[in-house]
């Protein structure tokens, strides 16, 4: 007799660990994972089933993989989820949906993957949605020392490519490359964008306003819609603080899952409703310092990186794939049972880098509550390599984050 379902996950990040352990706590699964390259955080696992194959780039070898893979897990379970865990894998499995039938899962169209992915095209959409967003000037190679006089607004301010997750921006051989850079002066400005634009790099670049306040202003937001295009997961988080190091900044170390249920939420609801969004999607937020209004900043048409809090919040995004393209539910929105931390630094790291007392407060509460909680760290995968290679990799964090700490005031 064939059993319900298997997962099959495109990734071997901190997210992919997390997506199986929640499948291995739950449904007693190890899911299959495919990438091109193993990252520490998966390493000496016994939870995932991960394969590294190079050539997973190249789009008709992923399919052949998907499909081959399909064909010989059909004999043994009844349906397949696909997730994937970075923009890249999505993009593939958009543009060759048609071919991957023996998956459960409704994808978005490309034209709407190719406007979420673009941050100049996704501005003009919340524009149309009324969904807030930051002040923002868009660079090119072509015309921005002319582009450049239009900003207007005050420094600091941010730089950052339209999509830092594009093989283009991924793939560029820039100096002293980051994710985002802040911007102090008109110096600096433009010696950062002709350092970028004299690489291999020649797409857009976006100069945008900086939202006042420190990284416990920021908010993330993981939904999850069914097939039918609603919306049947929301979960918010406070990210309290982020990742320093340049080649994974902007990424949340710290989260407090939040129980509130603002008013940027039902508008966020309404967008996806209306263009009849499907599968997973995290937006990020900033909840200005002065004026308290939410700016929306980019939306990922995937889990976010950290979406393993959600789990402990106690509305799994696991559980939203299972009931939607396993067991045909069609349930109310699930919204945050809980208050917790979620993190993927030390403590030590939060206690010294969080400088906002009612936050600090906060977290004593939760501690006390026995609320804290780590992805790499499960007592059923804790073998002496599995251990040593997650306690290394927050050794490197704790020796990295004086240097590269920024106070975003």
């Amino acid at each position: 007799m064939k059993k319900d379902f298997m997962v099959v996950i495109l990734g071997a990040d901190e997210n992919t660990y997390g997506f199986a352990r929640f499948f291995h706590e739950n449904y007693g699964i190890c899911p299959i994972a495919y990438s091109t390259k193993l990252l520490e955080v998966c390493k000496n696992t016994d939870i995932v089933d991960i394969n590294i194959d190079e050539k997973l780039h190249d789009t008709k070898h992923l399919v052949s993989v998907l499909t081959d893979l399909a064909v010989r897990l059909k004999k043994e379970y009844k349906k397949l989820i696909l997730i994937p865990c970075s923009d890249f894998y999505l993009e593939l499995l958009v543009k060759k949906q048609e071919d991957l039938k023996d998956y459960e899962n409704v994808f978005i169209s490309y034209s709407e993957f190719k406007t979420f992915n673009d941050k100049v095209k996704f501005y003009e959409l919340c524009s149309k949605y009324d969904l807030p967003y930051p002040k923002t000037v868009v660079l090119t190679s072509n015309n921005y020392k002319e582009k450049i006089k239009e900003v207007k607004f005050p420094y600091p301010f941010i730089l950052k490519p339209a999509n830092s997750n594009s093989i283009e921006y991924l793939d560029a051989l820039i100096d002293g490359k980051e994710k985002v850079y802040y911007i102090n002066d008109a110096e600096e400005l433009l010696e950062k964008v002709e350092t970028i634009y004299n690489s291999n790099y020649q797409k857009e670049l976006l100069v945008q306003e900086f939202i006042r306040g420190r990284d416990v202003n920021n908010r993330v937001l993981n939904v999850y819609s069914d097939r039918h295009g609603k919306v049947r997961l929301m979960s918010l988080g406070e990210p309290i603080l982020e990742e320093y190091h340049p080649a994974t900044f902007g990424n949340y170390a710290a989260i407090i899952s939040s129980t509130e249920k603002p008013l940027i939420m039902d508008k966020i609801k309404n967008f996806l409703e209306a263009i009849k969004f499907t599968g997973a999607a995290n937006f990020d937020l900033k909840i200005d310092d002065v004026t308290k209004e939410y700016y929306i900043f980019e939306i990922n048409p995937r889990p976010g990186r950290s979406s393993y809090y959600t789990t402990c919040a106690g509305v799994p995004l696991g559980q939203a794939y299972v009931d939607d393209l396993i067991l045909g539910k069609i349930d109310d929105v699930s919204y945050n049972e809980k208050e917790i931390l979620w993190l993927n630094v030390p403590m030590c790291l939060v206690k010294k880098y969080v400088k906002d007392e009612e936050t600090l407060k906060r977290l004593k509460k939760i501690k006390k509550q026995k609320g804290v909680y780590h992805t790499l760290f499960y007592k059923k995968d804790s073998s002496l390599k599995r251990k040593f290679f997650c306690y290394l990799q927050y050794a490197r964090k704790i020796h990295y984050y004086p240097k590269y700490y920024i106070d975003k005031k």
